[in-house]
């Protein structure tokens, strides 16, 4: 292994001009190298000036590398970034792009972008994933980003996240943009509910792009947002440990195209949700709430009853919601509420295809309006009132949905839903994918994910 030097040729420095956007900065799309790497390096601990990664090199995460003091770290399409295992979880190889700093990953679909592990047998929990930060608001004063042991910090970065006081700071706040990225077996814990995900955003604002990225069998939560504004697209959670979707300190992003399925042949130990919301940890009603506006979302457990999840969706301590045309099935509960009516009466939670396995849980408990959806309950085929081509299938799934089927032809509501028109696109089906129909190419996984690990 060699260490960077930042001045070796392998290395292209951004352009000079330090603008804020990728083409700007110098980025110059390449394809993915074809041929044996042509060397192996280690990142530094700290990238401190604007820097291009060479995908003909096999780049290696060994600790955390923070990328700081403003620059920005641009990854080509068809870039390979491995993360070696450390003795300890507080020691995790990790990517932190710290605030003022911008990372700039950007694959397509025949040259995706890949964060793994370095090990020869690689398992969930092997490194800490990516961590964005920002100052885009929260409901709570500025936070130190959780999952990093802070002693282990270099001298002078800072981790800290969010815009001042609660409600302050830069909705369009950018951390960069990630496209056509995977993000395989992250997710380091020092503690219980001090862990880093697939991907930490932490008061990330709606300047950063984030779509088609792919979260694979990580050892906590496949997205976290503390906060921020940041909205996402083409979302992909396979297998996590945790939660697929988790939401705290006053996120109030946008989210739509997001699917999220598990493995049956995984022990999850931390009995996942498909979403977990939080105002906060205390459930305090600190403002502003947290709010995620989701549509067309599909959270896929298993086809029959199994123990070791909880809730498709489980909204709690005083988190509002608006969840639209989206589809949960396969989990014991479907919809959990946990907290007051009046905070729960604000939300919206409409034109939903909901099952559950447990028929006294596909609401737990009703205390808000429910427009336009079906419940549904059956310890078997958790799929029947949906239905999706062939989502159980983990070396080939198909989340589409066929024609005819509920998802298909029971109508959407767009109406008054923050990001629409704008962020928000019309669909005429429920869940993440359209209909299965001949010459029909809308598979958004295609080319660029991964499901057969």
């Amino acid at each position: 292994m060699k260490r960077l030097i930042l001045s070796m040729a392998v290395l292209a420095l951004a352009a000079a001009a330090c603008k804020k956007n990728g083409a700007e900065k110098g980025f110059d799309p390449r394809s993915t190298f074809a041929g044996p790497y042509a060397d192996t390096i280690t990142l530094p601990l700290t990238i401190t000036t604007d820097t291009e990664l060479d995908p003909s090199i096999l780049w290696v995460l060994d600790g955390k590398t923070y990328v700081t003091n403003g620059a920005t770290l641009i990854v080509p399409e068809g870039t390979r970034v491995e993360a070696k295992k450390k003795s300890t979880n507080d020691s995790a190889s990790a990517l932190i792009i710290t605030r003022g700093s911008q990372l700039f990953a950007v694959g397509n679909a025949q040259n995706p972008v890949v964060f793994t592990s370095h090990e020869a047998n690689p398992a969930s929990g092997d490194w800490g994933g990516i961590v964005l930060l920002g100052n885009a608001p929260l409901n709570r004063a500025d936070a130190t980003i959780e999952g990093i042991n802070l002693p282990s910090v270099p001298a002078g970065v800072d981790i800290n996240y969010g815009g001042g006081a609660a409600g302050q700071g830069d909705v369009n706040h950018k951390a960069g943009e990630l496209q056509f990225v995977r993000i395989e077996y992250a997710g380091a814990a020092i503690a219980t509910d001090n862990e880093l995900n697939g991907l930490t955003c932490g008061g990330v604002g709606a300047g950063t792009v984030l779509d088609h990225i792919e979260v694979a069998y990580g050892n906590d939560d496949a997205f976290e947002f503390f906060g921020g504004t940041v909205n996402a697209k083409y979302l992909f959670a396979l297998a996590p440990d945790d939660d697929a979707f988790d939401f705290d300190f006053g996120y109030r992003g946008h989210i739509q195209y997001a699917v999220s399925v598990l493995d049956p042949n995984e022990t999850y130990s931390a009995n996942p949700n498909g979403i977990e919301s939080d105002n906060n940890g205390t459930g305090a009603a600190d403002q502003p709430y947290t709010n995620p506006y989701i549509s067309n979302m599909t959270v896929i457990g298993w086809s029959n009853a199994i123990s070791g999840t909880l809730s498709a969706a489980h909204f709690r301590r005083h988190s509002l919601y608006d969840v639209r045309n989206s589809v949960f099935i396969g989990f014991p509960r479907g919809i959990r509420l946990e907290s007051t009516p009046t905070i729960n009466h604000a939300s919206h939670f409409s034109h939903n295809i909901v099952h559950a396995f447990n028929a006294s849980q596909v609401l737990d408990p009703v205390t808000a309006p429910f427009g336009a959806g079906i419940f549904t309950s059956t310890a078997s085929n958790s799929n029947a009132d949906v239905v999706l081509n062939n989502p159980f299938n983990l070396s080939s799934p198909d989340f589409r949905i066929v024609a005819g089927s509920n998802a298909a032809t029971l109508g959407t509501d767009f109406t008054g839903l923050d990001g629409y028109p704008g962020f928000f696109t019309a669909t005429s089906y429920r869940g993440a994918f359209d209909v299965v129909a001949a010459g029909n190419t809308n598979n958004w996984l295609a080319g660029w994910a991964k499901y057969d690990y």
